[in-house]
């Protein structure tokens, strides 16, 4: 997992050139005026800007995937996400879903939390299992965001 803020000038300096291109594309756009939805950032590189309210981590299950690499990037709101960098134990997942690049799992084994404030980001990088969109202090909040799928074969 990498973790960034695209407010900072050297946001670029220490990631591997790949995700610094694409965080620089994402920093040149008018994220509080993108339309909702799934558009190309690039050629073969994807991303779905979604708006939604937080809600508490235990309702719901943490993803992971194995052929893309989630750059996820907060616009407005604020957002906990649990994360995980042990090597995950699939048994404890349920079935792959090939099509959708996801499976699901109920715990996160030696789980940590992060806060993303907007122009922050984290990068989640294959098998490594994250729950995104989860409240700050309790308090269900407003959130935009925008999720980048970046090819594994990218890096």
């Amino acid at each position: 997992m990498l973790l960034g803020d695209l407010s900072r000038a050297d946001y670029a300096k220490s990631l591997p050139p790949v995700f610094a291109r694409l965080c620089g594309k994402l920093k040149n756009l008018d994220l509080v005026n993108l339309p909702l939805g799934w558009q190309d950032l690039e050629e073969g590189v994807r991303m779905n800007v979604m708006e939604f309210e937080t809600s508490p981590a235990e309702d719901k299950k943490a993803e992971m995937h194995r052929k893309f690499i989630d750059i996820q990037l907060l616009i407005s709101g604020e957002e906990m996400i649990e994360y995980g960098l042990s090597e995950p134990d699939l048994t404890l997942f349920d079935e792959y879903r090939d099509e959708d690049d996801y499976q699901l799992t109920d715990a996160i084994e030696d789980k940590n939390e992060l806060i993303l404030q907007p122009n922050m980001f984290a990068i989640f990088l294959p098998y490594e299992p994250h729950k995104p969109g989860n409240t700050v202090s309790g308090q269900n909040k407003l959130l935009k965001k925008l999720v980048v799928k970046v090819p594994v074969s990218y890096l």
